[in-house]
């Protein structure tokens, strides 16, 4: 029985351990494709040894191959900068204004030289107080000298009072320009407005025909007052009257034709010049020529526009000269030809209009030649039925111009703010005008007290001069006194010689490009002052070429040489540029570490520009050469995810595990690098999720 229940124990105990082991063996299986799966999967490569043909890349900014910078040895205020970064500039173009002074070295000269005068003066007038009671020619020099000293002090005017002075004036004579300019502009809107023009027409017109109208009610009531008092109609001798008179009219106006049509030739072409929708009038020949409406309209805006404030004549400015042409053109008429074009226009208008009055005047008397046939009775009938007529035609005539005159009077009103503005604006010329002559007035003062300052300066030199040969007497106590004065002296001519070096390098107002090229960089300010010998712009000479310079490893550039010629990849802003290495140099960044790989950029290319290279270098043989794909970089450098195995009871894991590498040389698909071995290691090339060094991957399926 024993036996028995031990038997079944141990079937027990064993069917137990089968079903563990069995449970065992299942949990395993599933663990292991379970953790399998939420591995990341990846591709890996092996690492193999070769040739390879790279490519160095790189990027810079380019540069021209010479700058010219713009100095100035001594201070100045810079009144304007006319020039920006980047602006072309061709050799001669303005870059700088400055103002109209001299610099502070010069003044500082200036003065310690006006000291030095004042010193020796008081030493001189000193030294001769005490000779003055013996010598009478002494003591003459001494006061001709203090008189002519009192001279240049009551006339002590400076070259930068002066020099303010103009600049004030000139810059009253641009502001009266700039005035001019925009009254120009006005006068011409308001003449071109062309609701005007045809109201002025208008007005013009009826203007006329109120005048023909009123003549013919003037003409037939004189005629019938003939008959009332018992007088007759004697329309022959009114007609041969109209007529002689229209002959006389007409050759008044062919007379006036010849003088004139030159002048009024010359007036339509000016009025055409300005924009106006004048016509031609042909003034080759000799019969006279119509001014027609239209015309009138413009030349008259013309006139009033130039002729009430016409442009001086010779044109610029002048530092004692009137104001500048600026209300037209140097080229436009002077004030003269417009008073002859007025003369000419006036003339011509009132011997056509005479013309036009006499004519219309004979035809009415023509057309009524029946009025003197018939009896007393019948002729008034026919008279007061005519002037009836004409009465009518007036005040048909005098609406017309009523009409015509409101509708002017309206288009007026429409301009009123343009009116208004030019009011303004001549209020400003007058009062502009006015301050020119103050200033001009200025100018002409202080120039002349500036001539008697500078003759006064010359009295004193002359008799100081003299009175020193007066003082070297024989007796030793006035020779070592005159050694004081020459030692003085000799104290002068070094200082004016300081003060006339400065003069000599000191330049104008403006200063100009001496270089063609492009403006790199700019220092200066308006308004601030110039720091000698530092640079106020710098100009990149495009002429001479374009580089650029691109930081490599002393590897790299072991593998190109001077005369390889380069890609460029980025630049879209210009068409057949290319690079040419011209240089290789150590890199000042990276000493003995670097290298400088400089390349000659030619074609449609400016200074400033970004371009990207690449650089294909001699082919190599290399250890160890992988995808680019497989690369990878942080903080610390490049490196290289390397799969490695392990052998477990339940199979090979493997693990992504760092290298570091320095890459050697690549072209557009691989690399070579160092720290890895060819046919033996397997780098991981691409993965489904981001890894991290040290974790556990799983390969892709046939890899």
């Amino acid at each position: 029985m024993e036996v028995k229940e031990k038997s079944k124990k141990r079937e027990l105990i064993k069917t137990i351990a089968i079903v563990f082991l069995a449970v065992l063996l299942v949990l395993t299986f599933f663990s292991n494709t379970i953790m399998n799966r939420s591995l990341a999967e990846v591709s890996t490569t092996l690492v193999t040894s070769g040739t390879i043909n790279a490519r160095i890349r790189g990027s810079g900014t380019v540069s021209a191959n010479e700058s010219y910078e713009v100095v100035l040895d001594q201070t100045r205020e810079v009144r304007s900068v006319c020039v920006k970064v980047g602006d072309t500039v061709n050799q001669g173009d303005l870059l700088f204004v400055l103002g109209d002074v001299e610099s502070q070295e010069l003044k500082d000269a200036q003065e310690q030289l006006q000291t030095l005068n004042i010193n020796y003066q008081k030493q001189l007038l000193e030294l001769s107080k005490g000779y003055a009671a013996d010598d009478l020619t002494v003591k003459t020099l001494r006061e001709d000298l203090e008189k002519a000293q009192a001279d240049r002090d009551a006339n002590a005017v400076t070259d930068a009072e002066i020099s303010y002075a103009k600049g004030d004036l000139a810059a009253a004579k641009t502001e009266l320009s700039q005035l001019e300019l925009m009254l120009s502009e006005l006068n011409d809107a308001l003449a071109d407005d062309p609701a005007l023009q045809e109201a002025q027409a208008a007005v013009t017109e009826w203007t006329q025909k109120v005048s023909t109208a009123q003549t013919a009610v003037d003409t037939y009531q004189q005629q019938l007052d003939e008959l009332e008092s018992g007088g007759s109609v004697d329309l022959d001798r009114q007609i041969a009257d109209a007529k002689t008179a229209l002959e006389k009219a007409k050759n008044t106006w062919r007379s006036d034709w010849l003088a004139y049509k030159s002048d009024l030739g010359a007036l339509i072409e000016a009025v055409k010049a300005k924009g106006y929708g004048v016509t031609s009038i042909d003034t080759a020949t000799d019969t006279p020529q119509e001014i027609s409406g239209n015309n009138q309209v413009y030349i008259e805006a013309y006139l009033t526009q130039y002729v009430t404030t016409p442009p001086t004549t010779g044109g610029g400015t002048g530092e004692e000269g009137g104001t500048t042409r600026t209300a037209v053109p140097a080229s436009d008429p002077s004030e003269g030809d417009l008073q002859d074009y007025q003369t000419a226009y006036d003339a011509l208008l009132a011997a056509q209009n005479d013309v036009a009055s006499k004519q219309t005047a004979y035809d009415r008397l023509v057309a009524d030649q029946d009025i003197a046939s018939g009896s007393a009775s019948e002729q008034r009938r026919a008279i007061q039925s005519k002037l009836d007529d004409a009465e009518s035609e007036l005040r048909s005539a005098q609406r017309e111009l009523r009409d015509a005159e409101d509708t002017l009077e309206d288009a007026e009103a429409d301009n009123a703010d343009l009116k208004a503005q030019i009011n303004l604006y001549e209020a400003a010329q007058r009062e502009q005008t006015a301050r020119i002559t103050t200033l001009t007035e200025n100018v002409t003062a202080l120039q002349e007290k500036k001539t008697a300052y500078d003759a006064a300066v010359d009295t004193i030199a002359e008799k100081e001069q003299e009175l020193e040969k007066a003082l070297n007497g024989a007796d030793i106590d006035k020779q070592l006194d005159n050694l004081g004065l020459q030692a003085t002296r000799l104290q002068i001519q070094k200082q004016q010689e300081l003060v006339d070096k400065y003069t000599s390098e000191s330049i104008g107002t403006e200063i100009t490009a001496n270089v063609s090229g492009t403006i790199s960089a700019i220092n200066v300010s308006a308004g601030k002052e110039t720091t000698p010998g530092q640079a106020m712009a710098v100009i990149e000479v495009v002429d001479r070429g374009y580089t650029i310079k691109i930081p490599v490893t002393n590897e790299q550039a072991q593998q190109v040489k001077v005369g390889d010629t380069a890609e460029v990849s980025n630049y879209y802003w210009g068409n057949s540029v290319t690079a040419t290495l011209e240089g290789i140099t150590a890199d000042p960044d990276k000493p003995g570490q670097g290298r400088l790989l400089v390349f000659r950029v030619t074609g449609d290319i400016e200074a400033g520009a970004n371009i990207s290279l690449s650089i294909g270098q001699r082919s190599a043989n290399y250890d160890a050469i992988i995808p680019k794909s497989a690369l990878r970089e942080d903080t610390n450098g490049s490196f290289v995810l390397v799969v490695t195995s392990k052998s477990t009871p339940l199979g090979n894991r493997y693990t992504a595990t760092r290298v570091d590498v320095q890459v050697l040389a690549e072209d557009d698909t691989n690399a070579a690098v160092s720290g890895l071995s060819s046919n033996n290691d397997y780098v991981i090339t691409t993965s489904s999720k981001p890894l991290e060094a040290g974790e556990l991957v799983r390969m892709v399926d046939g890899a």
